[in-house]
């Protein structure tokens, strides 16, 4: 008995930790985007370096709000619900608990929320384009130093580049 519950913890957890990755993927590009960078050190989270935070963090603080309030206006196509999100998890564990286990069943709910994920990650990309479309050509170069500012800081596993190594 103890190994059957075992086996399913087991499927469970690497079920739920795919989806949790897809989603997580997407959840950080948006969280990251809304926090300050600007502190001495590159801020609280000036270590994250998840596709697309960069492009985001570096977009000056009115148009980035203005770009986020567009996107929560206008949900993108695919867009799930947090009850759907819910719904989706639920299936997945009663699919993980069914006997005999269907794989099939998982994967679908595993691929609704990575398409979901995708959906949104496309609609964040897509209105991000259409605000660097929009600059001007001094903007847009302004644009680009805040954009390499954001990705010369360094992470926690790297040592700051900014500052002379004691061995200098």
């Amino acid at each position: 008995m103890a190994s059957k519950l075992t086996g399913n913890g087991k499927w469970m957890r690497w079920a739920l930790g795919l989806s949790l990755g897809v989603n997580l993927l997407v959840a950080g590009l948006v969280a990251g985007a809304a926090y300050r960078f600007d502190g001495p050190h590159g801020g609280a989270g000036g270590n994250m370096r998840d596709y697309g935070t960069a492009y985001i963090i570096a977009l000056e603080k009115e148009r980035r709000r203005d770009l986020f309030n567009e996107l929560r206006r206008n949900k993108p196509a695919g867009h799930l619900t947090r009850t759907a999100r819910r719904a989706l998890y639920s299936e997945v564990v009663s699919a993980i608990r069914a006997e005999p286990f269907d794989i099939a069943r998982v994967r679908s709910a595993l691929d609704q929320q990575a398409n979901a994920s995708v959906a949104v990650q496309q609609a964040v990309q897509d209105a991000w384009l259409k605000e660097l479309a929009s600059m001007d050509d001094t903007a847009r170069a302004a644009y680009a130093g805040r954009l390499q500012e954001v990705l010369s800081r360094p992470t926690k596993r790297e040592p700051d580049r900014r500052k002379p190594s004691r061995n200098d």
